[in-house]
């Protein structure tokens, strides 16, 4: 499913493949470089950019944006969002950008947090939380994710 509300992008690159299943869901701008594969039941949403020759698995999720839960604790989620939405206009404040690097590979069931920037020939382990930046070169795994090694 793609989904380009608002005037959202999607950019693929040269011999791109996304595989049956995918979920594409995007305002901003989504970019895929060359040569990488997007796996079945994986899930794009937001403002992602992936580089050249890198495998995403099955059942990756991917998301630059967030829902606010602290902003107007006395109010449910949906409640905060719509507060948010009636004094900002939107949410776009709640979008913090990915950006992953050429030439990795991410497992399956991975999940990709907002803001979150990989470098290039990063592996994540599969079952993977990344809550934090990750270096060229380094394997991470675990829930949060922590280096286990260098590729």
């Amino acid at each position: 499913m793609f989904n380009l509300e608002g005037g959202g992008a999607l950019i693929l690159g040269n011999r791109v493949w996304i595989s049956h299943s995918v979920e594409v869901d995007v305002a901003g701008l989504i970019c895929i470089g060359d040569d990488t594969t997007v796996q079945r039941r994986a899930t794009l949403n937001g403002n992602i950019k992936i580089g050249r020759s890198c495998i995403i698995a099955p059942n990756v999720f991917i998301s630059s944006g967030t829902h606010p839960f602290r902003e107007y604790s006395n109010l449910s989620i949906r409640e905060q969002e719509e507060r948010i939405i009636e004094i900002e206009g939107d949410l776009s404040r709640l979008d913090k950008p990915i950006s992953i690097g050429d030439d990795c590979w991410i497992g399956v069931n991975a999940v990709i947090c907002p803001g979150v920037s990989i470098g290039n020939g990063v592996v994540i382990g599969a079952g993977s939380v990344v809550t934090h930046d990750v270096e060229d070169f380094l394997v991470v795994a675990g829930s949060p994710a922590r280096v286990i090694g260098n590729r």
